[in-house]
């Protein structure tokens, strides 16, 4: 994104604050999609970012939707989705958010349990409804290529590939619950395109042999995604061109056998990252024991992946000095305002020599940026979130106000006497 026209919008809606670049987005869904046989269907991960705009915009390019809350669920009603182009994901449905799912006739339910698919039942049969249901299936096989893996290891996600014929067995005594599919997902955050298409031929071919064996039609099969993008030194991007001729070559073995079948993909990484920055202002700069830092005005609270918050091992999000990015640099740690020592965005990070009022834009801050974030901590405002399209900017979220932490709190009622 131009540079200063982050500038203007910085000045004009203040900082902490996210922008994001509707061309971005539109560029990387249709660059997606162009890589994917026809048959392919993409299907949004709400998760890696669920503002209402950012949902409605991406229906508007023509994605479905997957969720994994009841929130997420509302948010794809709101913008717009048809059930038909909703799925359900979540190793922890709730009795609740299955009902809300049910009642709203959701394309399909992708159930991680029998007792899952038990409760989908125990609410169908209440309500005198025939449920499509899609089994996650944990397989056996863990083909290398994702920097976090979701099968073929222990997980709480699916069924294990070697209790499918114990789970079916169950499944087929529930009366009001139809089996259309199964779903997989090997992991996240997939840079090599062949691992990507290694790991969909397999998924497929362990779908093909669990409909067959277990006598059921394959109405919808889900790939999962795992498109990754680069944040890091020596990380390269995803080949594009070599997964769609893999992706073709493979796709030609199997389509007279899922002609049938609707296709989906997951993606909400590829689609969103690249597309948005955070925008935070210089505070104060000063140095403790030889080490200078920058003090920002937003922080892990609002950023957390930029933090590395819950990792092991960090890194650096690609990050510069709005302005001054052609002057020489130095090693400097940039920090937010929490009272705690994680609150680090940048660890030895090069930046020019900054003031106060300065911006700093951490990139690729599009996917899981505010709602990968604990928002409540300290209890600062949340950031605005504005889109940027055509040369207009567009609020999404309107920036918070400290009234917003009482909202759904009430005032202490205890008696008084109870005090003396």
């Amino acid at each position: 994104m131009n540079r200063n026209i982050l500038k203007e919008i910085s000045n004009k809606y203040d900082t902490p604050l996210y922008v994001y670049a509707a061309d971005k987005i539109e560029q990387q869904y249709h660059l997606l999609k162009s890589c994917l046989p026809d048959k392919f269907e993409i299907f949004y991960s709400a998760k890696a970012n669920p503002l209402l705009g950012i949902c409605q915009y991406l229906k508007k390019l023509g994605s479905h939707i997957e969720v994994a809350s009841l929130g997420e669920l509302h948010i794809a009603f709101e913008a717009g989705f048809e059930p038909y182009n909703m799925i359900y994901t979540s190793p922890g449905k709730t009795y609740k958010e299955l009902e809300y799912a049910i009642e709203n006739n959701i394309y399909s339910i992708n159930i991680e349990s029998v007792k899952e698919a038990q409760i989908i039942e125990e609410i169908a049969l209440k309500k005198s409804k025939k449920v499509n249901i899609s089994l996650r299936i944990n397989p056996n096989f863990n083909i290398t290529g994702a920097s976090l893996k979701m099968t073929g290891v222990a997980t709480q996600f699916g069924i294990e590939q070697d209790q499918i014929g114990e789970a079916m067995k169950a499944i087929h005594l529930l009366s009001n619950v139809n089996i259309i599919g199964i779903h997989i997902y090997t992991g996240s955050q997939m840079l090599d395109a062949q691992s990507i298409v290694n790991n969909m031929e397999e998924v497929i071919k362990l779908s093909i042999e669990i409909s067959n064996a277990y006598h059921f039609n394959l109405e919808f099969l889900d790939l999962g995604g795992g498109f990754g993008i680069p944040y890091f030194n020596g990380e390269a991007y995803l080949n594009m061109e070599h997964l769609k001729m893999e992706l073709g070559l493979v796709w030609q073995k199997y389509r007279d056998r899922l002609t049938q079948t609707r296709i989906g993909v997951e993606s909400g990484r590829f689609l969103l990252a690249e597309s948005g920055v955070f925008i935070t202002k210089i505070l104060y700069e000063k140095k403790s024991k030889g080490t200078k830092y920058y003090v920002c005005d937003g922080g892990s609270n609002q950023h957390a992946s930029s933090a590395f918050l819950g990792r092991y091992v960090r890194n650096n999000f690609p990050m510069y000095l709005l302005g001054k990015e052609q002057e020489e640099q130095e090693v400097v740690n940039v920090v937010g305002s929490l009272c705690t020592p994680t609150d680090v965005m940048g660890q030895k990070v090069k930046l020019p020599e900054a003031s106060p009022n300065d911006y700093i834009v951490i990139e690729k801050s599009g996917a899981y940026g505010l709602t990968h974030s604990p928002v409540l901590f300290l209890s600062h405002t949340l950031p605005a979130e504005v889109i940027y399209f055509e040369n207009e900017v567009y609020v999404l979220r309107e920036r918070g106000k400290v009234e917003d932490f009482l909202k759904g709190q009430n005032n202490l009622s205890i008696p008084e006497k109870s005090f003396t």
